[in-house]
C-alpha cells in the first residue's frame, strides 16, 4: 500500500559521527526447546554521508578497501548499484511506503559489524534513514542468512513516534517473511524494539507465533570514539567477530538439533524484497 505524504516529524535531529561499539549479542529461545547463546561483538555506526570523515579518523580503518577494520558497501547491496545510498533508496521505493513525488530520505546511517582482517558476517544490519534536516523518517532492517540471501524489513516512522523521547525505544512489528534458520518456523511474527544509537546502541527482536518456541535476539553496546587507540583495543579483543558469529550460528544449530528442535526446510525467497512493519497492536486491535 502506498502512503500519502505525512506531516513532517518533529524528532530531535539524528546526525551521529562515525563511531565504534563494544557490545554483546544474546539469543534466548524459550518454549518446547530452550536454549541461550551470548557472545561479545564489535560494531560500527557509519553515516554514509561521512564515509570520507570516517576513513580519516583512524589509520587502521578504511572504507571500501582492506585494513585491520573496514567497511565495504558491497557487503550490504546487490550488484548493479554504485553506492549503498542508491541501493537503500531503491529499497525504500520498492516498499510502497512513500507517496508519489515524496522526497526519499538520503541521509542514511548504518549500524553493522565491520570487516576485521577482511571478513565480516552480518545477520542483521540496521539503516537509519533521515531527511535533509536529519529528522528520522524510516528504519530499514537488512536481514541475511548463511545461504547468501537477504531480505529487508522497513518501518516508516509516523506522528506517534514524535513522542518517543531520546533514549526511549521505537516499537514495531510484522510478519516473518524470510528464512533465517532451519530451526525456526516460517509461521511467525517479529516484534522490534530499538533506540537511536547514541552513547549506547540497544535493540531487541522477538520472534513468536504459531509455533512451540519463541526467540529473542538482543544487542546492547557502549559507544567508543573511532580513534587509533580505541580501534586497536577493540580489534585486539574482538578481531574474530565475523568468524565468531558464523561459528556460533552453526554450533547453536547443532545444539538445537541434538536437543530435538524441529527442522524446517528452506522455502523460496519472498516475491517482494521489502516487507513492511507497523506499530504493534494492543489487545483491542489499536496501534500502540
Amino acid at each position: 500500500m502506498t502512503l500519502s505524504s505525512p506531516a513532517p516529524l518533529n524528532q530531535a535531529p539524528f546526525d551521529p559521527d562515525p563511531c565504534l561499539y563494544d557490545g554483546k549479542v544474546v539469543h534466548a529461545r524459550q518454549g518446547e526447546v530452550e536454549h541461550r547463546l551470548s557472545y561479545r561483538v564489535g560494531a560500527l555506526l557509519l553515516p554514509l554521508y561521512k564515509k570520507q570523515q570516517a576513513a580519516r579518523m583512524s589509520r587502521f580503518f578504511s572504507v571500501n578497501r582492506f585494513n585491520l577494520m573496514s567497511f565495504h558497501e558491497s557487503d550490504h547491496m546487490d550488484e548493479g548499484f554504485e553506492t549503498l545510498e542508491d541501493f537503500v533508496t531503491n529499497r525504500l521505493e520498492q516498499s510502497g511506503q512513500f507517496g508519489p513525488g515524496e522526497p526519499l530520505p538520503r541521509r542514511i546511517s548504518i549500524l553493522c559489524f565491520p570487516r576485521m582482517l577482511g571478513h565480516a558476517f552480518n545477520p542483521i544490519s540496521i539503516l537509519f534513514c533521515c531527511d535533509d534536516a536529519n529528522q528520522p523518517v524510516a528504519i530499514l532492517y537488512q536481514v541475511s542468512n548463511t545461504f547468501g540471501e537477504r531480505h529487508h524489513y522497513l518501518y516508516r516512522l509516523d506522528q506517534e513516534d514524535t513522542e518517543t523521547a531520546k533514549g526511549e525505544s521505537f516499537r514495531h512489528s510484522g510478519e516473518k517473511n524470510f528464512y533465517v534458520s532451519p530451526f525456526l518456523a516460517m509461521d511467525g511474527r517479529y516484534d522490534f524494539s530499538i533506540q537511536l544509537p547514541d552513547e549506547k546502541a540497544i535493540y531487541r527482536i522477538t520472534m513468536s507465533g504459531n509455533q512451540p518456541s519463541s526467540l529473542t535476539a538482543s544487542f546492547a553496546a557502549q559507544r567508543l570514539t573511532l580513534s587509533n587507540t580505541n580501534l586497536l583495543w577493540l580489534f585486539g579483543k574482538l578481531w574474530q567477530t565475523g568468524w565468531k558469529i558464523l561459528v556460533a550460528i552453526h554450533l547453536e544449530a547443532l545444539r538445537l538439533w541434538l536437543k530435538g528442535a524441529p527442522y524446517h526446510r528452506r522455502p523460496p525467497l519472498p516475491s517482494r524484497s521489502v516487507s513492511t512493519l507497523s506499530r504493534p497492536l494492543d489487545g483491542k486491535g489499536t496501534p500502540t
